[in-house]
């Protein structure tokens, strides 16, 4: 069957523009009805009056993301699309995107960050939340670049922390940091500039225990939002969850620990290094050890929530608490698997820094794509659904009466998601221009 189906058929060229990711426009439609192209130029990367712009490198290394590219050499298939580059413009080389990268500093790095936490701010009041579930989440990239480190878990590769807006599934801000940095390292900052970016908008943190610091709490009750992070388990914690009265438990079923028999308690707990903090309301679930240990001093497992929702039954905490799962690790894993952050290009930190916050603004326009401009069964997509159904399209490009006319197929099933897609991004273009 295979050998008939090759004999089949034969491979010719044709003159007319062709193009594989005839989606692959409406992002950079996106990225700049975002206002990106302004805020990329703007950085202070470009050494001579020739050449490609920031904003332009910026949206080649966007798209090849975007794509599934997973080398800078990637590019050279988009750069060869020539019906790509009649509607996208010019598309820089794999070496002049890795000079491009090599660029950056730790001040130009800053500065894209901080263009990517203003884009990420300007999406969520465009999508008018009500209120923000702010997901912070370290994850591990592993790695066999020349400047890496290796981790306490004694694997090599770096170590970024990344805030997640939960509702919209899509990136704040992140730091991009080397692999023996310590999980609970820049939390605190990271969150400030999180939450001081969406003014008037009611914000809720989630953290697993490398939130767990008082200056997180601190940062996190100046700024009047409310929280739950797992506590973790030192001298001070067990010592507290050691001393809540058996009369406290009362048993818990949760679809968490199906097999489980788990009991639930509350106390207070107070941060000994941090006396002008208040007391806050510590959940705690246990069950029994399957095998206690001979000096234990408790035949129980614990899990322990922290929080400020002192109005919320404890049950309705832990379910709210476990929800970061669908919030902060699935992003996370989007970033690293669908976003080409699970192979870094290039060997120096501060360019591979780089690479992060473009992976991390791909990501952010791949949300407000989904979210303001596609239809609304469309917006749980994964960027590997969406490119199997909308990016990576084949189509003919033409110019017919000074226009430029991408023919899809008429049997393409999502034609008219397309069409409404481009009406969307012009209106959008107008709107938040105006705005």
């Amino acid at each position: 069957m295979i050998t008939k189906n090759l004999n089949g058929f034969k491979i010719t060229t044709t003159k007319q523009a062709i193009t594989s990711f005839a989606g692959l426009p409406l992002l950079l439609g996106m990225a700049k009805t975002l206002g990106l192209e302004d805020e990329l130029n703007g950085l202070p990367l470009k050494e001579r009056a020739r050449g490609y712009k920031p904003a332009e490198s910026a949206f080649a290394l966007m798209g090849l993301i975007q794509s599934g590219g997973e080398a800078l050499d990637d590019v050279s298939l988009l750069k060869g699309d020539e019906g790509l580059c009649e509607l996208w413009g010019g598309i820089p080389a794999s070496n002049t995107l890795g000079e491009w990268l090599r660029r950056y500093g730790c001040k130009t790095v800053h500065q894209l960050g901080r263009i990517q936490l203003a884009t990420a701010a300007k999406v969520v009041r465009a999508c008018k939340l009500r209120r923000a579930t702010l997901d912070v989440d370290s994850f591990f990239l592993e790695s066999q670049k020349s400047d890496v480190e290796m981790n306490y878990e004694g694997l090599w590769g770096y170590n970024p922390v990344a805030v997640t807006c939960s509702e919209l599934k899509m990136p704040m801000c992140g730091i991009f940091r080397k692999g023996t940095a310590s999980p609970m390292a820049n939390i605190a900052a990271l969150l400030k500039r999180a939450i001081t970016a969406l003014p008037g908008i009611p914000v809720r943190v989630r953290s697993d225990s490398a939130g767990f610091q008082a200056k997180v709490v601190r940062v996190l009750q100046d700024k009047g939002a409310d929280f739950t992070i797992t506590m973790r388990k030192d001298e001070n914690v067990l010592d507290a969850i050691y001393g809540i009265p058996e009369k406290r438990w009362a048993p818990y079923k949760t679809g968490a620990w199906k097999n489980r028999v788990c009991e639930i308690a509350e106390d207070l707990h107070v941060f000994v290094e941090a006396k002008d903090l208040p007391a806050y309301r510590m959940i705690v679930i246990r069950w029994a050890k399957e095998e206690p240990g001979l000096f234990d001093k408790s035949p129980y497992e614990y899990h322990a929530v922290l929080t400020s929702l002192d109005t919320w039954p404890a049950g309705l905490v832990l379910q709210f608490h476990r929800t970061r799962q669908d919030g902060s690790e699935n992003v996370n894993k989007e970033l690293s698997g669908g976003f080409g952050l699970s192979k870094l290009p290039c060997r120096e930190f501060m360019a591979n820094a780089a690479y992060f916050q473009m992976a991390l603004l791909s990501c952010t326009v791949a949300a407000a794509f989904r979210h303001l401009v596609l239809p609304e069964s469309w917006r749980h997509f994964t960027i590997k659904t969406l490119r199997f159904r909308m990016i990576r399209l084949a189509g003919i490009v033409s110019r017919r009466a000074r226009y430029l006319w991408l023919k899809v197929s008429e049997n393409y099933p999502f034609r008219e998601i397309l069409e409404n897609a481009r009406y969307r991004l012009l209106w959008l273009s107008v709107n938040m221009t105006a705005a």
